[in-house]
């Protein structure tokens, strides 16, 4: 089983400041807040929501997209949440562009749930 990290705030925008302009803008920042927190949403106490890394890791993209905290480039910096996260859980991925294009208009046209992110993300895992 890969080790459970938990992210916060700090490390999204930490992210953002290094894959994007440093002028974007922070939309909602509500919804910076639950982009960060959700991954670690327990169940009961102790017991994660989100049990496998996949999961966890959609969060990222899934509430990214869906919420937009950032006034630009959501998909960017979900994407770089989501990657960074699965790097640092001992799962890399390897996508074509036109992949993560696709499932991000999946998304926004609310025609993929986290699940379907997850599963994404699974099939493009590096063994």
């Amino acid at each position: 089983m890969s080790p459970i990290i938990r992210v916060d705030v700090g490390w999204v925008l930490q992210l953002q400041s290094a894959i994007a302009p440093l002028n974007v803008p922070i939309a909602d920042w509500g919804a910076l807040a639950f982009m960060a927190d959700r991954h670690k949403f327990e169940r009961e106490r102790g017991a994660l929501y989100y049990e496998e890394t996949a999961a966890r890791a959609a969060t990222f993209l899934h509430t990214a997209l869906l919420l937009r905290p950032f006034g630009d480039y959501n998909l960017v910096i979900g994407w770089a949440c989501t990657s960074q996260y699965m790097n640092m859980s001992g799962g890399p991925l390897q996508v074509k562009d036109d992949d993560l294009f696709d499932l991000a208009q999946a998304v926004r046209a609310q025609e993929a749930d986290l699940r379907g992110v997850a599963q994404r993300l699974e099939s493009w895992r590096v063994s």
